[in-house]
């Protein structure tokens, strides 16, 4: 049985080897036609479109929605501040609270009070 491998296994190799060497840049060089290449580049690029559609919506939510959050923010600040007795005095260490709490929103992070306390980009590390 061993004489036989040993015979064996070199032609079956060979004829591998043979047959890789006669079908092997056949195969490779093949080359697409125009039509084919016609209908991959179409459906590159209707692939490459629609997701630049959907990125650009998606930005546009993103942002829709960081601008509301911003004027609520707002809103509510002037809320608090048009409220009577807003101007009394504060204890310190409740102010400083409050200032903390406020420059982690996106709306005040840049504020120079926020910058002071955290440096640039305040909030950014409090997420």
């Amino acid at each position: 049985m061993t004489r036989v491998l040993r015979i064996a296994v070199p032609l079956l190799l060979v004829a591998i080897v043979i047959a890789a060497a006669i079908f092997g840049p056949r195969a490779c060089s093949r080359k697409p036609t125009p039509v084919e290449t016609i209908r991959v580049d179409d459906a590159r690029s209707a692939a490459i479109a629609e997701a630049a559609i959907g990125a650009a919506a998606d930005t546009a939510t993103a942002m829709t929605e960081a601008a509301k959050i911003d004027a609520t923010t707002r809103e509510n600040d002037r809320a608090i501040r048009s409220t009577p007795g807003a101007v009394a005095p504060v204890p310190v260490a409740v102010n400083d609270a409050g200032v903390r709490a406020l420059c982690v929103r996106s709306a005040y992070r840049d504020h120079p009070r926020c910058v002071a306390l955290f440096g640039p980009r305040a909030g950014a590390a409090g997420r």
